[in-house]
Parts: C-alpha cells; structure tokens; sequence
C-alpha cells in the first residue's frame, strides 16, 4: 500500500477502494491519483489502477417524449369522447330544467289571476309546491351525479397517462443502459421551488430523440404525431 501524506486524502481514497471494489486497491494508484479524487463531481474522471473512469450522464425531456407520443394521443381521444357525452347528457338536463321552470311560472300566472276566496287557489298552491320541491330534489340529484361522472372521468384520465408515463420511463431506462449511460436526468423535472433538478451537465448526451423515434416505431399507420 503506498503510505499517503494525509489523513484526509487516505479516507477519501478508502471510500474510493470501497465503492469500486477491492481490486482497487493495488499498484497503480498514486497520493496525487488520492488526492486529485476529492470533491468527486458528475461527470469527473475517477483516478483507479492507473485507468480513468468517468460518469457518463444523458438527458431526457419526458414532457417532450410524452406530448409526441401516439398513445397519449389515443388516450386523449377516448377521454374527450367520454367528456362529450356527459356533457350531452347536461345538455339534456338542462332542457328538461328549462321545462320544469315553465310550469312553475305558467302556475304562478294562474295564481295571480285568482283572488284570494277562489277554492281552485290552495289546490294550485298544493301544486305549485309539489312541483318547486320535485325541481331541487331533480336538479341536486344531477348535480350530484355530474360531479361522480367528472371525477370519475379524471381518475380514469390520471390512472391511463400514469401508464403512460411508466412505459416511456421503462423505454429510457432500457436505452439508457444499451447505451452505457450511468445518469439520465429528466431537464423538465422541477422540485417543490419549481426549480428544474438539473441546471447544468457537462457533456451529457439527449436522448429524447432516439426516445421519440422508439416510440413511433410502435405506432400504427397514420398514428405518428
């Protein structure tokens, strides 16, 4: 073992030795390779047995690969075409609501052109009454049911592009490692600041394209984006 000048340099090289293995530790290795390891960095060459070993890092932008894929797309289609028909079915209701509003206004008109001693006054009240309470209970009951529908919509919507999203993340990590790449970094990942993940990456490699152009190659005729 060659002795080192330092105790913080022989650290750094033991956690070196010990991440990469034990042949790590043998001929090759100088107090200047120990030393020169400190402050290890994405991207920066490793000094080991006398062979340099550097990180190689690839960038991906899943928002990108995601917009262009043919699924998504088809995904989307069948979302609207569910959205379109819960919002016939409002339509409808609203037209029977619309109804349901002339009859009352069509009673009050028959009310007021009823003096208070006429005996047919408490039967159009009675009705007037049954009716107002039908409308509310009909028009909670839709609302109701509009709000399951519309959830149910989006949970299923959630659900189907989370599936989506597996298979373009399973596609980069397959490619990624055909293409002996140790790092992907998604550059539109952003934390809790909406700050992206990843500023900077020297020499890093994107592969969004070959993503995109893997993807496409499933789609059926006329499907590509």
């Amino acid at each position: 073992m060659v002795a080192l000048n330092s105790r913080i340099p022989g650290i750094l090289f033991c956690g070196i030795a010990w991440a990469l293995g034990p042949e790590a530790y043998g001929e090759g290795v100088t107090v200047e390779d120990v030393e020169n390891s400190a402050g290890l960095g994405l991207g920066q060459k490793v000094a080991v047995i006398g062979e340099e070993k550097k990180v190689r890092t690839a960038t991906v932008n899943i928002q990108e690969i995601f917009r262009s894929y043919h699924k998504v797309a088809h995904a989307e289609g069948e979302i609207n075409i569910e959205r379109a028909r819960v919002q016939k079915e409002q339509n409808q209701q609203a037209v029977k609501l619309r109804a349901m509003d002339q009859v009352l206004r069509e009673l009050e008109c028959s009310l007021q052109e009823l003096n208070n001693s006429d005996v047919r006054r408490q039967d159009l009240e009675r009705e007037k009454g049954v009716r107002f309470h039908e409308r509310e209970r009909w028009k909670r009951q839709r609302a109701v049911a509009l709000k399951a529908s519309h959830a149910d919509i989006n949970r299923r919507m959630v659900a189907r592009m989370e599936v989506l999203l597996e298979e373009i993340r399973s596609l980069v990590r397959l490619e990624a490692e055909r293409m002996g790449f140790d790092l992907v970094f998604d550059i539109e990942g952003t934390g809790s600041s909406q700050v992206p993940f990843l500023l900077f990456a020297r020499d890093a490699h994107d592969i969004t394209p070959r993503i995109i152009k893997k993807l496409a190659e499933s789609a059926p005729q006329g499907a590509q984006r």
